[in-house]
């Protein structure tokens, strides 16, 4: 996703551009202010408000609050996104090139019941080969969760392509003989129902035709770049084509080159994409809940997929809205009576 969009999300305001310095916009620093104080109450981060307006950016907001923390919770993909609690941990997983910080605005509905994790792309934030396949980085995510969570029942959400992520770590876990007590789908594409389109947006197939409804501004320009291309649509012009050539070159480089401000964010968002149409899910026995945005129309093949218990729900919005007021609410609302119908998790303790 565009890095504005995750600067946007964690401060609560809204989203002009690609790069946008947010902060200066009107009502940044009262957000800032607000932000300071979810991290001095919640995780007991002093920051002052000041030092989020100076940071400016998404990626200057994560290395300020990096500074802050204690040793034990500067890890490269595992960030805390909330204090401890009585409950079993969370394990969350963000939509492709975002940091765990993405999803504090979901933590902090279950701040006073369970601590949260975020679980980010290896290399995301600090140099490194990231992991080339969903399984992969699910590998990764197993051995990470079970030194925070020694046995099960586990816990885990995903959104977007970290849903993917989240599917393929539930399934290495209980091939493992370890329990997930429930498995959450936060409006994720299913590969195979959908296709990466050459303004790089991933959309089902029967939407094929025209405008997508959930990102109308990925549409090609001729004035400008835009994301990731493939193989449909209008013809592009040679200043945009340049542009998905250079995409296509520095993509090899995740990771491994330290592309400047958020930057890397975007590369490691066309990486989710690529992943996505890559893998190949196995069926999934253990109980899930699924989210879909009202532009998904996937649910009879994710009931392929899922065949254990499962929940497919509807969520009146599109895809940029399901992590946003009112509709994370609405989702974690939802997810916190689906983990109450969980027997016993809560009664172990971790």
């Amino acid at each position: 996703m565009a890095a504005t969009l995750l600067w946007a999300r964690v401060l609560g305001v809204a989203a002009t551009g690609p790069h946008d310095d947010v902060v200066g916009a009107p009502g940044g620093e009262a957000a800032a202010g607000e932000l300071a104080a979810i991290l001095r109450d919640e995780f007991g981060v002093v920051l002052d408000a000041t030092e989020i307006v100076a940071a400016r950016t998404p990626a200057g907001f994560a290395a300020v609050w990096a500074a802050q923390q204690g040793e034990a919770d500067r890890h490269p993909t595992v960030v805390p996104l909330t204090a401890a609690g009585p409950g079993t941990p969370l394990f969350c997983f963000p939509e492709a090139g975002a940091p765990a910080i993405a999803l504090l605005p979901f933590a902090r509905h279950f701040a006073a019941e369970r601590r949260v994790y975020g679980l980010q792309a290896h290399a995301l934030e600090q140099r490194g080969i990231p992991d080339w396949s969903v399984a992969a980085a699910a590998r990764r995510h197993v051995a990470e969760l079970r030194l925070l969570q020694s046995s099960g029942p586990y816990l885990l959400v995903g959104h977007s392509f970290g849903g993917l992520i989240a599917l393929e770590v539930a399934r290495l876990l209980r091939q493992a003989g370890h329990e997930v007590g429930l498995l959450g789908l936060i409006d994720t594409y299913l590969p195979g129902t959908a296709r990466l389109t050459r303004t790089g947006a991933i959309i089902p197939t029967s939407q094929l035709e025209g405008r997508h409804p959930d990102r109308p501004a990925d549409m090609p320009s001729s004035a400008g770049p835009g994301p990731l291309a493939a193989d449909d649509g209008p013809a592009l012009s040679p200043r945009v084509v340049a542009d998905r050539l250079r995409q296509l070159v520095e993509l090899p480089l995740a990771g491994v080159v330290r592309f400047r401000g958020t930057h890397r964010y975007d590369i490691f968002h066309n990486q989710g994409r690529i992943l996505t149409m890559a893998y190949r899910p196995h069926t999934y026995e253990g109980r899930t809940v699924v989210w879909l945005a009202d532009d998904h129309d996937e649910i009879e093949a994710w009931r392929g997929v899922l065949t254990g218990p499962a929940s497919i729900r509807r969520i009146r919005g599109d895809h940029r809205a399901v992590l946003r007021q009112p509709l994370i609410t609405e989702v974690a609302a939802g997810l916190r009576a689906d983990l109450a119908a969980v027997p016993g998790i809560d009664a172990a303790a971790h």
